[in-house]
């Protein structure tokens, strides 16, 4: 009876050192285990926002007496480029704002105009001031409002979609007795140019070391009959005193 008792014993002692040893078997492998990577979700490249050239959202060009102001729809200056500044970069920036590049036709000049490049695009021109011949002795010298690298003509109230107009708002085309009768128009006494709205005086320092003071402005050309606006100009000296 006792050593089938023993025997008893030897087997369930034998059978929990066996279930002992498999748990801790388990307990090792899952201890020496490598935790399982999870997946990050990929995220969607955000694209770049294309920078806009400003040129392109020019409405409007407006001719002032000492510069060329290029403006949006909300009528803020885009861009302005002074009639004593490079003329090829105003070229540039126009050929951006009509979207074509302009036409050109040379000038010989006259008496009171050197000879000029007029580059056109459509009822807008930008005449290029070239010192040369009879005007030579200009070429080296400082440009002045009197002696501007460029100035400028409209002949329509727009061009290419762009309107072209002045700080007043008259454009070419425009009743010429409507501007006639606009509260401070001024008349030009000797008759050298246009009446006149948008003005400014300052001193000019000829080739002879005088110093003037004298008046530019946008002026006006009337048409044939009068009835309409031909032309708007910029800068127009206002010579009061005669037309030399």
């Amino acid at each position: 009876m006792v050593r089938i008792s023993l025997q008893k014993a030897g087997s369930t002692l034998a059978l929990l050192a066996a279930v002992l040893l498999t748990g801790c078997a388990a307990g090792a492998a899952q201890a020496g285990s490598a935790p399982t990577a999870t997946a990050e979700p990929s995220s969607t490249p955000t694209p770049s926002a294309i920078p806009v050239d400003p040129l392109t959202t020019v409405t409007a060009i407006v001719a002032r007496p000492e510069s060329l102001e290029l403006r949006d729809a909300s009528d803020m200056v885009v861009a302005e480029f002074g009639y004593l500044d490079d003329v090829d970069q105003a070229i540039d920036s126009l050929t951006v704002v009509f979207g074509a590049g302009p036409s050109a036709e040379e000038h010989p000049g006259s008496s009171h105009f050197s000879p000029s490049t007029a580059h056109r695009w459509g009822a807008f021109e930008l005449w290029e001031r070239r010192y040369v011949d009879r005007w030579a002795e200009f070429a080296e010298q400082e440009r002045t409002l009197y002696q501007p690298s460029f100035g400028v003509v409209l002949t329509g109230p727009d061009s290419a979609g762009v309107a072209l107009t002045t700080e007043q708002g008259v454009v070419a085309g425009a009743s010429w007795a409507e501007l006639v009768a606009m509260p401070g128009l001024q008349v030009n006494p000797s008759g050298c140019s246009g009446p006149y709205l948008d003005y400014i005086t300052r001193e000019e320092t000829w080739p002879d070391g005088t110093v003037h003071e004298k008046r530019f402005g946008v002026d006006f050309v009337a048409n044939e009959d009068e009835s309409s606006i031909a032309r708007v100009r910029a800068p127009l000296p206002i010579h009061e005193d005669g037309c030399a």
